[in-house]
């Protein structure tokens, strides 16, 4: 826009479509400024937007129709589409091309330009153009979400899976050094339980690999009554992990011996089987700096000492006696 900017003003003398330029052009050198530092806003697309749209047509509307202004109006849909995603995209899309098109029929009305025939064949490739970016979006949005399943989602249990444990372990690692960058208002402690199925192998063994499926799809959904299913990861084959942010110890382990507690009293009966299972929980702090191999290793070693003390128990580390908690 910068470049139209001067161009208009010193080339072909317009000062009102290069003030449009000028101040349109330094808004979005600001706005890209900021999404290279990561604190873009969802407004400033729209302003974006709203500004290339004001360009484009503002020299439309000011130039004669042989000067091919037009021809930007063009790139409009598509850009619609890419900025704002096929559905408000659309919406810019039909608004612009309310006075658009109108105002082509009257400015090609001479004898050297048959009005009807430039406002058809500007309506036909505009809404070409939007047809095409629309389709693309629609269906970019579609397989975006479907890629994002296979890579962060088990398949069986629709929790989330190891890899997007490891994602959101890097995020909650992550420490900005941009110093643009806002840094977090308060600092988040984050408590991680690793809930294992006891016995789990017996199940498979008796009832068949089915049945173990169909177990462990209940438990999930048992697991999803006590969180949000995004905070719930399947990280081995009967092992799941919940994240638990700003919860004490002492409020943590009453929220895993909650769970314990209905794990033992909850028949399970994939497929008419009655089915009794119980459950160890391992709880672990997890810490800034601290690394991913690190966390699962202090997170299991507390799930061992469950499992070791007898199953069907929670055990934490920083907690000296279950009655202690339990009188808490």
């Amino acid at each position: 826009m910068l470049f139209f900017c001067f161009f208009n003003l010193f080339m072909i003398n317009q000062p009102n479509v290069s003030l449009v330029n000028g101040v349109f052009g330094v808004g979005n050198l600001y706005f890209f400024f900021m999404a290279y530092h990561g604190k873009a806003k969802p407004w400033h697309r729209h302003f974006l937007t709203v500004s290339a749209t004001a360009a484009a047509f503002f020299a439309f509307y000011n130039a004669d129709v042989r000067a091919g202004a037009v021809y930007w109006l063009l790139l409009m849909p598509p850009l619609y589409c890419l900025l704002n995603g096929p559905k408000l995209g659309l919406i810019y899309t039909l608004l612009l091309a309310l006075p658009t098109i109108p105002l082509l029929f009257i400015k090609s009305d001479s004898i050297a330009y048959f009005p009807y025939r430039s406002s058809i064949n500007f309506t036909f490739a505009y809404f070409l153009a939007c047809t095409v970016c629309y389709i693309y979006e629609k269906q970019y949005e579609k397989n975006s979400v479907n890629l994002r399943k296979m890579a962060y989602q088990d398949p069986l249990t629709g929790t989330q899976n190891r890899h997007a444990l490891k994602i959101f372990f890097d995020q909650f690692n992550r420490i900005p050094n941009d110093p643009f960058q806002h840094p977090r208002k308060k600092e988040e402690s984050m408590r991680l339980l690793i809930v294992d199925i006891d016995y789990f192998k017996q199940v498979n063994d008796t009832f068949g690999h089915d049945i173990g499926d169909a177990v462990l799809v209940d438990m999930a959904d048992l697991l999803k009554r006590f969180t949000d299913s995004h905070n719930i990861y399947r990280i081995g084959g009967e092992e799941f992990l919940i994240t638990l942010r700003n919860h004490s110890a002492t409020q943590a382990y009453k929220f895993a011996e909650a769970i314990r507690q209905r794990v033992e009293s909850t028949t399970f009966t994939p497929q008419e089987h009655d089915i009794q299972i119980t459950v160890s929980i391992g709880i672990a702090e997890l810490h800034k700096g601290q690394t991913f191999r690190s966390f699962l290793r202090d997170a299991d070693q507390n799930l061992y000492s469950a499992k070791n003390q007898g199953r069907n128990l929670v055990h934490y580390g920083v907690i000296d006696t279950l009655e202690s908690v339990k009188s808490a």
